[in-house]
């Protein structure tokens, strides 16, 4: 790779087949990313109910009703200027404005990408997203060795895919 290329990322989905399993994984690797053996970018967990409801959590991404309500604030603080006029203008410019750069600023994983995913999988089932940005193999795959997941998805290479997959089949 050249010097001025930017190292990618890789994205990783792995699948669980039971409830909880994949907030588990995801508190193991934010345990190894503060030794250094990962770099997280962004993380998601999607899980279905028993009903069929799927639930979307995800590390980095602000949601549009977080971001009115932020917005709105600060849009009313401005507005105290502008007197009591002032602060109902401010508070509705505000929460506009932070609505829709909540909605515009969705970074990292695709969120119509993972619910898509969520549509494919049984009631219990849970899928962690990963987005990393520099992963140590080896101890990347030791730590996965806990856990009965499945990779589902990835965009590193055939070699790595393999290994992962032979160690969470090889489960401690």
């Amino acid at each position: 790779m050249s010097e001025d290329q930017a190292p990618k990322n890789t994205l990783l989905a792995i699948r669980f087949d039971h409830a909880l399993k994949a907030q588990e994984a995801l508190l193991a690797m934010l345990r190894i990313a503060s030794q250094d053996v990962i770099r997280i970018e962004d993380a998601a967990i999607i899980d279905k109910d028993e009903k069929g409801k799927i639930r979307l959590r995800q590390s980095k991404d602000l949601n549009p009703s977080q971001g009115a309500a932020t917005g709105g604030w600060y849009g009313a603080l401005i507005g105290i200027i502008g007197g009591p006029l002032g602060i109902i203008a401010g508070g509705v410019l505000g929460a506009s404005v932070g609505g829709l750069f909540a909605k515009l600023r969705d970074i990292g994983i695709n969120d119509d990408h993972m619910k898509e995913m969520g549509e494919r999988i049984l009631p219990g089932e849970d899928i962690l997203f990963l987005l990393l940005h520099s992963i140590d193999q080896a101890g990347f795959c030791a730590e996965m060795k806990r856990f009965d997941g499945t990779l589902i998805e990835s965009t590193a290479d055939e070699a790595f895919n393999a290994e992962l997959s032979e160690c969470m089949a090889t489960m401690l």
